[in-house]
């Protein structure tokens, strides 16, 4: 059995009996799932074992029933099974879910960069997981400037305030967005450059002062598991002005 497939039976047995013990999940998952085998078993204790360290699960059932096998779901964990960000704690899942959401077009970086920032924060090193998404929305936001300065020369547009930035500054991720809302850009994604765009500069503020130099990240899980679910979106949507960039409007 596949540990993604393991995990997400796991996951709906968990919103249906928030209190249990690891020996009732393995029955339970046993009755579910014919292909489950008796050495599974082993590969269902890192999921649980993974769901305790991040959180979501804690040890003890009731006042009677303390310590483990016995578990119940925390109320961060049963917020996250109620409201879908349960994805995250399944770092196979969030990147095909990431991958799949935009067009499959994520690139090695993304990919890699991403895989340390699950990892990170399934440690609880909140400042080291900002760190790694904040890298994300660098490389997104170099590669908008990167291309509005290809298709400005190209174009006869000026592009010197974006050339005289420093490279993973705010001022530049703001003088990218300054820039495409003075672009032949369809008038759908222009309506979002501003929300969409901001969100990620939010990531920058994170990790980085406003003149580019490092800082130390202050954030909290919620903020970090917001970040998560809005990232897939935004890369998408950059996606589609890198594309609309080198498509432009006809005159």
């Amino acid at each position: 059995m596949d540990k993604e497939t393991l995990r997400t039976t796991v996951f709906e047995l968990l919103k249906k009996t928030p209190q249990t013990h690891f020996h009732a999940i393995e029955n339970d998952v046993r009755r579910l799932d014919e292909t489950y085998e008796r050495h599974d078993v082993l590969l269902l204790q890192e999921v649980l074992w993974e769901l305790l360290v991040q959180g979501v699960l804690a040890p003890g059932k009731n006042s009677l029933n303390l310590n483990l096998p016995f578990v119940h779901v925390t109320p961060y964990g049963a917020q996250c099974l109620e409201d879908g960000r349960i994805l995250v704690h399944d770092p196979d899942g969030y990147i095909q879910h990431f991958d799949r959401i935009t067009g499959h077009r994520t690139d090695a970086f993304i990919t890699q960069t991403l895989g340390d920032a699950l990892s990170v924060f399934h440690g609880s090193t909140r400042s080291a997981t900002a760190v790694h998404l904040a890298r994300i929305a660098e490389h997104l936001f170099d590669q908008l400037a990167d291309s509005l300065i290809r298709t400005g020369t190209r174009d006869g547009k000026g592009t010197k305030r974006l050339e005289s930035a420093s490279r993973f500054s705010r001022s530049r991720a703001q003088a990218v967005i300054h820039a495409l809302e003075h672009r032949d850009i369809p008038s759908a994604l222009l309506d979002l450059v501003e929300p969409q765009l901001n969100g990620l500069l939010a990531l920058m503020q994170h990790a980085r002062a406003q003149d580019g130099s490092p800082r130390v990240a202050v954030v909290t899980r919620d903020q970090l598991l917001g970040f998560f679910m809005l990232l897939p979106e935004q890369c998408a949507f950059v996606y589609h002005l890198l594309e609309a960039l080198d498509s432009p409007l006809p005159a």
